[in-house]
């Protein structure tokens, strides 16, 4: 993928201000490709850093990773070394002035992605994490994440590159409110518009006063971002947020709070069958 034509995006950040601290979970799937792709973007846009996690598995199983004797470049762990040089450069390619590090950590790749959440503003991974036949076994890595990271996470899905307007769903709610916001800084950075869907249960007569609502919020930060209700927009369920994904750049969703994501809710179902990235917005971390 090439980089996008528009030139970044960079907030004005005052010298002493610590750079957003973009975080992305490595693994040999094409899924990972692409968040590795959207942080790198982000990073670029964010002026911030982007730091590369693999988390290495096998230990954990009682496999043999060490190399075969005498065969150079052999064995699980100098494949992973491998991997994350391959995800570095591919970095480069995508944002080349973006600081990139890279970390392997022995663990679960929920247990480290968790963790490195915690040093993270946003933590983004593909949508398969460890792969199909892992995620069976050891569970989603995604909705693990979704559930209990100290930051916001993107579960980059279908195009990371498609241009479009951000789409946020409408909650009454402080994480709502969170997730509105977020949206209209998404919008800011990527020069879009913001397109919000409203629940079902709630009346017509009261879409106006919730998109004045969403208005008002975002453009206390953000206020030359163009905000509309989403076509369809009193159809806040999974099936119709997954159809909303269709043609936007991204789609952004309050996680509520520990166990409200799992695959059987609305947020894990979009995670799971959405187009675009979903941007699952987490409860501010206590400082």
């Amino acid at each position: 993928m090439e980089t996008n034509d528009l030139p970044p995006r960079v907030p004005d950040l005052p010298a002493s201000a610590p750079r957003p601290r973009v975080v992305v979970g490595v693994a040999d799937t094409d899924e990972s490709d692409k968040a590795v792709r959207w942080g790198a973007e982000h990073a670029a846009r964010t002026g911030g850093s982007l730091h590369l996690v693999h988390a290495f598995v096998w230990p954990l199983m009682n496999v043999d990773v060490d190399p075969v004797p005498g065969v150079a470049g052999s064995g699980l762990r100098s494949a992973a070394e491998t991997l994350m040089l391959h995800a570095v450069q591919h970095a480069h390619e995508i944002a080349p002035d973006v600081p990139v590090t890279s970390q392997i950590v022995e663990g679960r790749g929920a247990d480290v992605l968790l963790a490195a959440s915690r040093e993270a503003d946003v933590l983004a991974v593909g949508s398969r994490g460890l792969g199909r036949f892992l995620s069976m076994v050891m569970g989603s890595t995604s909705l693990a994440l979704g559930r209990r990271a100290d930051c916001p996470v993107v579960v980059v899905r279908g195009d990371e590159a498609t241009d479009g307007p951000i789409g946020v769903a409408y909650e009454g709610s402080d994480l709502g409110t969170q997730a509105l916001r977020r949206a209209g800084e998404l919008a800011a950075l990527y020069g879009a518009e913001v397109h919000v869907v409203i629940g079902v249960a709630t009346p017509l007569s009261e879409h106006p006063r919730i998109l004045e609502t969403a208005r008002r919020l975002i453009h206390e930060g953000h206020p030359d971002v163009t905000v509309e209700l989403a076509d369809g927009s009193a159809a806040h369920d999974a099936k119709s947020l997954v159809r909303l994904s269709e043609g936007v750049r991204a789609l952004v969703v309050a996680a509520r709070g520990e166990g409200a994501v799992s695959a059987s809710s609305q947020t894990g179902a979009v995670v799971q069958y959405a187009h675009t990235p979903i941007w699952i917005e987490r409860p501010l971390r206590r400082r």
